[in-house]
């Protein structure tokens, strides 16, 4: 990733294992942004498509974000907001979702500001606001309040 190691935020120091769940069908994708994100500080852990992330979500209770790939086999793009969004909607913590992609247009962006999901990513990613962003989620409240649906603003 580029940019060299991000500026370790203190927030983070005492967050229990994982806090970032990252979903990418692309495995060494997933690897590096782990790596970088542990490396600013923040707790990672990653899957490679929606079910085994749902696994994931469920066994660490620590998980309070989730950065995703758009596009993932097997899910059309609005189909993967809608299904992350409704399983966010039924924990009962607080859980950021943020959305990455290198094919986007304004009409995923639009399907995802109406689902209530505010951070959306162009691939490459710009790892400074990334983590600008994660240092945000971080620091709380979780990106917000609640939708009905769910979802965090």
């Amino acid at each position: 990733m580029p940019g060299g190691r991000p500026k370790r935020e203190k927030i983070m120091a005492d967050l229990p294992d994982p806090w970032l769940l990252i979903i990418d069908d692309e495995p060494e994708m997933a690897e590096e942004l782990v790596e970088f994100c542990e490396a600013a500080g923040f707790p990672s852990v990653s899957a490679g498509n929606l079910e085994p992330a749902l696994a994931l979500l469920g066994k660490h209770r620590t998980i309070g974000a989730i950065a995703t790939d758009l596009r993932m086999p097997g899910h059309d793009n609005g189909d993967l907001m809608v299904k992350l969004v409704a399983e966010l909607a039924k924990l009962d913590r607080p859980c950021t979702l943020m959305i990455m992609t290198g094919h986007a247009g304004s009409t995923e962006r639009e399907h995802a500001a109406s689902l209530g999901i505010k951070h959306f990513f162009s691939k490459p990613l710009d790892t400074d606001a990334f983590i600008a962003v994660l240092n945000g989620v971080a620091a709380g409240p979780q990106a917000g309040p609640r939708t009905a649906d769910g979802a965090t603003r």
